[in-house]
């Protein structure tokens, strides 16, 4: 798959610690870890360990965004998820920006970003055979962390036919 991902602190974390980084590692040709990210992750681990994670079948880097891209600074996003979408911005079409977070998805939709959240990487790793079931890895992000609307959890359980 030719593709570049650039991670948000949330999915990289909450990933990282589900044990999942090797399971989503291969969607990818390169994840790409902006280093405002980075540092939020640091306050609590070594990045390091999550970018081992990511380096099992594909690359994974940290980057530096010297500056945050105007129109995605007027939207006042915290500075990991302005650095993911500013880097996403710069690396063009093949670039998805992983972001759980609503009003930076918001800005990711508006700019025409593409974009996926940290379900949305399990249900590609299902479709692409890399997992047989997401349903126990879904319910195991949520009862580390990830917050996810029911109604919307029932939709993508419908599906994915699980």
């Amino acid at each position: 798959m030719n593709n570049v991902y650039v991670l948000n602190a949330s999915p990289l974390i909450l990933l990282g610690k589900s044990d999942l980084l090797r399971v989503v590692s291969p969607l990818a040709e390169l994840w790409v870890i902006p280093e405002g990210v980075a540092a939020e992750v640091e306050i609590k681990k070594p990045v390091s360990t999550y970018i081992n994670g990511l380096n099992s079948y594909s690359k994974a880097t940290r980057e530096t965004v010297r500056n945050i891209h105007p129109r995605v600074a007027a939207w006042d996003l915290g500075n990991g998820e302005s650095e993911v979408l500013t880097l996403a911005m710069e690396h063009g079409g093949n670039c998805k920006a992983v972001l759980d977070d609503l009003q930076a998805r918001k800005c990711a939709n508006l700019f025409g970003v593409p974009l996926v959240g940290t379900l949305g990487l399990l249900v590609m790793a299902k479709r692409v055979g890399l997992v047989k079931v997401v349903r126990p890895e879904i319910e195991k992000l949520i009862g580390i962390g990830l917050r996810i609307d029911p109604v919307l959890l029932a939709s993508v359980y419908h599906k994915i036919g699980e």
